[in-house]
């Protein structure tokens, strides 16, 4: 039987592997993928942790082309011997088709895209094997993206955005309709381009998420009805009137400072749902990431990255390094009172 870590990272890199972003506009560029400087390729190990027992679970390569856009993607899972590979075809530097091939060839699919005048995506269509098509559409206000609209396999979505006066995106409303079913309405709240606050309407499902020094993510879920969901409340409204004027009294750093604090004072009330650690170099390139369980506090997975720059420099590698996990622990440690 697989463990709940090796379950945990089969389900995560399957859903990247399927797309589950698709009601976003596609990765193309490095920068899209978070790297400040070109790559040419970005490889990938993932490993579950066991006390001592250590297990590969997932490799994940990603190649660049000569334009620093994204030409192709394999993603292999080492636990059942699944694969999925893409390949990207560009003309005049656009992305024109992306063809997805698994070990599940229901699972094939090709995506095509349609551009406008300005040279902006506003039209993604997905086709499978059988047949059966998606499409998303992309709908922009000046430059900025302000409208997504999607249906999926006969569900229909639409995400509206929300952009300061200086461009910043600060809010998402996502609004999902199934045939016979209620609709569906999440927010989203991003601050410097970050998710840090969801919810569903009209109260529920609230998550807030806090970012300390770029290395340590984690995510709360908040009792309902509680004092910190009300008070979480407020602070919206007062995030609401402040951010489209750009005149927010705090960073993403004040912001998750306070989260944490909120945290210690209301531990009843903001329980940890999801805490990812980061190692990275100094050009600010992730070249390790852990898993941790919130309930035993143990570390229960680690990505290790092997980046290959367009000037053929390398940045980390993928090779299990014990010295890496006990950073990973002195982090966690560091952590005490989480």
């Amino acid at each position: 039987m697989k463990s709940a870590s090796k379950i945990q990272f089969t389900i995560l890199w399957l859903l990247i592997a399927l797309g589950s972003a698709a009601q976003t506009l596609p990765q193309i560029s490095y920068r899209d993928y978070g790297y400040p400087q070109p790559v040419k390729k970005v490889e990938a190990i993932y490993y579950s942790v066991d006390g001592d027992s250590i297990e590969k679970v997932e490799k994940i390569t990603r190649c660049f082309n000569s334009d620093g856009n994204i030409e192709s993607y394999e993603n292999r899972n080492f636990l059942d011997d699944s694969w999925a590979k893409a390949n990207s075809i560009y003309n005049k530097g656009k992305l024109q088709t992306e063809t997805w091939t698994h070990s599940n060839p229901y699972l094939n699919r090709t995506y095509t895209y349609r551009y406008n005048r300005q040279g902006r995506i506003v039209e993604e269509r997905i086709r499978f094997k059988d047949g059966s098509k998606n499409q998303v559409r992309f709908i922009y206000q000046d430059s900025l993206l302000e409208r997504i609209q999607a249906d999926m396999d006969g569900t229909k979505s639409e995400t509206m955005r929300y952009y300061s006066a200086k461009g910043k995106l600060y809010k998402e409303i996502h609004r999902q309709k199934a045939p016979g079913e209620a609709d569906i309405v999440t927010n989203y709240f991003y601050l410097d381009d970050k998710e840090i606050i969801s919810y569903v309407e009209p109260k529920s499902y609230f998550y807030a998420t806090a970012y300390l020094n770029d290395l340590v993510e984690i995510k709360f879920k908040l009792i309902e009805d509680s004092v910190a969901q009300n008070k979480l409340l407020k602070g919206i409204h007062r995030f609401e009137k402040e951010a489209p004027i750009d005149n927010l009294p705090f960073g993403l750093q004040q912001y998750s400072e306070q989260t944490l604090q909120t945290f210690e004072k209301n531990k009843g009330e903001l329980i940890p749902f999801k805490l990812t650690l980061y190692l990275k170099d100094k050009y600010n390139n992730i070249i390790a990431e852990a898993d941790v369980d919130v309930k035993t506090k143990n570390i229960t997975g680690i990505g290790f990255f092997k980046i290959t720059l367009a000037n053929n420099s390398v940045i980390g590698n993928t090779a299990y390094d014990r010295k890496v996990y006990h950073e990973f622990v002195r982090m966690l440690q560091a952590l005490i009172n989480f």
